[in-house]
């Protein structure tokens, strides 16, 4: 700490020093650059000189007749029975609407959207397959239902599964298609007929011990 105290006067002290000799090196360099610069000289711009070739043109200049108007060639219309058909009666011209006045089109289909079927008696499960729950999942501690939306065919098979809802992972969400798409149903019924229909299947992930 003490050598480090004594260079920091010794710097203080000859601040001027150097302050002093700086300036001097400045104005010597400041000299010799302006006394060995070649001095300015002003030159005027002059202006080319150009030649220039003058055409000579018609004082008249004949303008063409405009084209020949063609008459637009007439509709045969059929009469009505005793209705007389007037020959020199003239057609309105059509018009258009303008596109901001077109009613707007109808909006797509929504995706929430579902098919309807119709049935007397409710689809009954038969079969529950449990869920694989991930291993991610379960080590995190995660628990949580995903309801499915599952198409049931006459045979009393899943055709279709999807995701309504979830709070789950998308982990979670796939083992739980997976593991719905293996039930087994008792199918709906028309009457006496089997018919196709949907319901929606919560699937819990839950651990054990909690």
């Amino acid at each position: 700490m003490a050598t480090v105290a004594v260079a920091n006067q010794d710097f203080k002290s000859g601040y001027a020093k150097y302050l002093r000799n700086s300036l001097y090196a400045a104005l010597v360099i400041h000299f010799l650059v302006i006394y060995f610069s070649p001095p300015f000289e002003f030159k005027p711009y002059v202006l080319k000189e150009q030649e220039f070739i003058v055409i000579e043109t018609a004082e008249d200049f004949e303008i063409p007749p405009p084209p020949q108007e063609v008459a637009q060639p007439a509709i045969p219309m059929e009469a009505a029975e005793g209705e007389e058909v007037d020959e020199e009666a003239e057609i309105a011209p059509t018009s258009f609407d303008r596109i901001e006045n077109l009613p707007p089109p109808p909006p797509p289909p929504s995706e929430s959207a579902q098919e309807f079927y119709a049935f007397d008696e409710p689809p009954v499960l038969v079969k529950y397959v449990p869920p694989k729950y991930p291993s991610l999942a379960q080590s995190a501690g995660i628990e949580g239902t995903v309801l499915i939306r599952v198409l049931i065919g006459v045979d009393g098979k899943v055709k279709q599964a999807s995701v309504i809802q979830s709070d789950v992972t998308p982990a979670m969400e796939k083992s739980a298609l997976a593991a719905a798409r293996k039930f087994i149903f008792r199918p709906a019924r028309q009457r006496t007929v089997p018919v196709r229909a949907s319901m929606a299947v919560p699937i819990r992930f839950k651990l054990h011990g909690r």
